[in-house]
This record gives structure tokens, sequence and C-alpha cells, in this order.
């Protein structure tokens, strides 16, 4: 029994605890089988839908997530550990500016709510955006409320923002997500002086000006290129998976890279970590050196600890 008083197996305990990277097979089916089931019985159970749309995000069934969350939006209305999940949701998909749209809707409605319970008699007017709350308390925010005042930051003037933002970027306690999230804000807004950035055990020292954005990242690029030529033809799904779990790991370290800068380790590294996920230990080439593979997939499985453990 867990704090609320739902009974669940061990598979989803384990789960809840430690993550999808600590399941067999056997008690992966099991653990989805569970919680399908639970849901089906108490659609608006919160604590089960939530556990629901973090397994369906770690198992990358992010259509399955985003309509499950939405639909217990629609239902019982704005709750933020929901919300919160489904910025995984959406990250996963790429699409972000979905996301906020719902984030502001939800948060919308709900100050509509509470406003509507003080006075009634009040005629509204366009004014500047505001945020809802004091920004010297951006650390102590929920993630949704951090990444949609980050979001309406990109139509606004910063440099107030920034002391605030240095401090963020100085404390690996907070959000990666968010922090490169800021570090992008940064360069968009072209900041020219160089920031201190703590984050996943590393500490340096970056001009936001001077990196480039991650999309324009030759490292990654190669990395991307080395995959596709090998999986496109013979496992597109597993190619598609790949990739989106890249994505989430350099943007997570951004603006620190992957070391070695060597993409044919980091190729064999992913391939080598996903296809042993389905039981599978072929290898794409045996020419890299063993040992700096196992070195890097030991990193791909501490990114993808720290990635769950910073979503859920």
């Amino acid at each position: 029994m867990n704090e609320s008083g739902t009974f669940f197996p061990v598979s989803v305990k384990k789960f809840m605890e430690k993550g999808i990277a600590s399941l067999s097979e056997d008690e992966l089916m099991s653990t989805l089988h569970y919680l399908e089931n639970a849901y089906h019985q108490e659609p608006c159970n919160e604590e089960i839908v939530h556990i629901l749309i973090q397994f369906y995000n770690q198992t990358d069934k992010t259509k399955k997530a985003q309509e499950m969350g939405q639909n217990f939006l629609t239902m019982n209305g704005y709750n933020k550990d929901i919300l919160g999940e489904l910025s995984v949701t959406f990250m996963k998909e790429n699409n972000m500016d979905t996301y906020f749209t719902l984030v502001r809707h939800y948060m919308e409605e709900e100050n509509k709510e509470t406003t509507e319970q003080i006075v009634d008699n009040v005629i509204p007017f366009p004014k500047q955006f505001v945020p809802r709350k004091d920004v010297r308390g951006f650390a102590s925010w929920q993630t949704s409320e951090q990444l949609e005042f980050l979001q309406e930051a990109r139509f606004l003037e910063i440099d107030d923002f920034l002391p605030i933002f240095k401090r963020f970027l100085e404390d690996n306690q907070f959000s990666p997500f968010v922090q490169s999230m800021i570090f992008e804000l940064m360069q968009e807004k072209e900041i020219d002086e160089e920031v201190e950035v703590r984050k996943i055990a590393k500490t340096g020292i970056f001009n936001p000006s001077n990196v480039p954005m991650l999309a324009e990242n030759e490292f990654a690029q190669a990395l991307f290129a080395g995959l596709a030529e090998k999986l496109e033809h013979t496992n597109p799904s597993l190619l598609e998976q790949v990739l989106g779990i890249i994505q989430q790991h350099l943007f997570m370290l951004y603006p620190f890279e992957l070391e070695p800068k060597n993409p044919t380790i980091w190729i064999n590294a992913y391939y080598k970590w996903a296809n042993a996920m389905y039981g599978d230990n072929s290898v794409i080439s045996d020419e890299v050196n063993p040992v700096l593979v196992e070195d890097a997939i030991a990193i791909i499985e501490d990114l993808e600890i720290r990635q769950q453990n910073y979503f859920i």
C-alpha cells in the first residue's frame, strides 16, 4: 500500500522507485497490464493516471500518454502533477508549443476561477505580461510554471531576469532541462557574457553568444547520421526511438556535450545499449575499442536514471 491507500504489486513499486530500466521484460508486461486495468477501473484516479503516463513516457508510448493526460485534464480540470508529467510527453514529441498552450489554458482557467470567487465587477483590459508570481522566486516554482514563464520571456527583454537565471544555472540541484531552456533563451537574446553552468556533475564557463545552438551541433549531426545509416533500412522503429532518447540526453547535458567527442564510439554505444533492451547483444563494429564503448554505455545508463529522476 502506498500513502494514498492504493495497493500496488511489487513490479509497480519497483518502477515508481527506480524507473523503467530496473524492470525485467516480464515485469514490464505485468506492470503495464496492472496499470492499464487499474486505469480502466478508475480513470479519474490521479495517482494511477500519473504513474501510467510516466510508464508510457519511459517506454516511448507518447501518443497514449498525451491522450490519457489530456482526457484526465478534460474530465477533472487543472492538475499540476499531470500537467507537469505531460511536459515529458510533449518534449519527447518535440511539440512544446502545444504543451505551453495547454499549460496556459489550464492555469488561466484556474486563475479565472479564483478571481471570480473574489470579485465579479472588474472590467479586464489589455496589459503587459506580468508573471503570476514574484520572479525572484523562480527557483521555487513548479516546472510547468518555469517552462511557461520561459516561453513568455522569449517575447520580452530579459535583462532584469539575468541575475535570477544565472543563479539558477549555477545550482546543479535544479532541473537540467529547465537550465538548458534558460541557456537557449540567453542564446536567442544574444547575451554576450560568460556564465557558469553546473549540472549533472559537470561545471563549466560558457558564453551563450559563442556556443552553437544544439540543432547546429556537428557532433550531434554526425551521431544521428551514423545511426541512421545503420538502422533506417533494417530497423526504422528502433532508429526513431534511439534518436528521441539521444535528443533528450543532449538537451539535458547542454551546453555540455557527450565525452569523448568521438561519434563512432557513441554510435556503437547507443546501438548496443538500445538493442540490449530487447535481449539483442549485437554490435555495429568490432573495430571500436570495446572498453570505450562500455564506458559510454555506463554514461548513457546514468543519463537515463537522471532523466527519470528529474521528470518523476
